[in-house]
Order: structure tokens, then C-alpha cells, then sequence
């Protein structure tokens, strides 16, 4: 699994959890109704400072550099934060915005397939991702 193709969907993957493409969204969504794109960008913002923190804090190492299947990451590995940041971000768009099947199950999988590439180019350790998904779950329980 490591033809061109196949890295540049992975890569598409993982470029889509970074901050820049989720502020982007905020910003259509808030363009597209105001109210309930601000209830999607509160809940955002808070998951991203949820993912701060605890980066932050727990400090944890990413695998080795020489394992990386893309050339530069920054940060602490734990948690996951394009695993939490993205579940956060896509969940609470289909929770707000109501969106329903067959549409919706794109917003339920990409974070799954976004934590999997991370998985994917070694920039992650397996609890990283899969502790992002939890951490992020968790909150929306309590949030939305």
C-alpha cells in the first residue's frame, strides 16, 4: 500500500485535520447559518484547547523520526490531535446541522480514515489515535 496514489490520498487525509482546513470549515459553516455554525465553532474550539492541554501536559514523545512517512510534524504525540480535533469537528456538524443519511456517514468515517492516516505515515503511536477518538467521544457526550 504505498503506491504514489495511494500516499496522496493518505496525505489528503491527514491534510484535512490540520488547523487551516478545520478553521475553513468553521468559517463556511458560520457563512452558511450563523447560529448553529457558531455552536459547531464553540464546540471545536473548545475539543482543540481540550487537545492543548492535554498534549501539553502528558508530553509525550511521537515514534521515531526516522519511521515518518512525511517529512515534518510538529508537537507532542498525545493525544491524536487531528483524531480529536477532526471527530469533534465532523460529529458536531452532523449533530448541529442535522445532517442525514447517506450523507451523514461521510461525516462519521472521515475521522476514523483521518487517525488511520496518521496511523499510516508512523506519526503516531496506536493509543495516540485511538485515545483521540475516545477523549473526543467523551466530550461530545457531554457537550452535545
Amino acid at each position: 500500500m504505498s503506491s504514489p496514489l495511494t500516499v496522496r490520498i493518505i496525505q489528503f487525509f491527514t491534510w484535512s485535520g490540520n488547523l487551516i482546513p478545520q478553521i475553513f470549515i468553521i468559517i463556511s459553516l458560520l457563512i452558511i447559518d450563523f447560529e448553529k455554525g457558531y455552536q459547531v465553532a464553540w464546540i471545536w474550539f473548545w475539543g482543540y484547547a481540550i487537545n492543548l492541554i492535554l498534549k501539553n501536559t502528558i508530553k509525550k514523545a511521537r515514534p521515531n523520526k526516522a519511521l515518518w512517512r512525511i517529512p515534518h510534524v510538529n508537537g507532542h504525540s498525545f493525544p491524536s490531535g487531528h483524531s480529536l480535533t477532526s471527530l469533534v469537528l465532523y460529529w458536531s456538524i452532523a449533530r448541529v446541522f442535522e445532517i442525514e443519511a447517506p450523507l451523514v456517514y461521510i461525516f462519521y468515517t472521515w475521522p476514523f480514515l483521518l487517525g488511520l492516516s496518521r496511523l499510516y505515515l508512523r506519526v503516531h503511536h496506536l493509543e495516540d489515535v485511538v485515545c483521540g477518538w475516545i477523549i473526543a467521544y467523551m466530550y461530545l457526550l457531554w457537550m452535545c
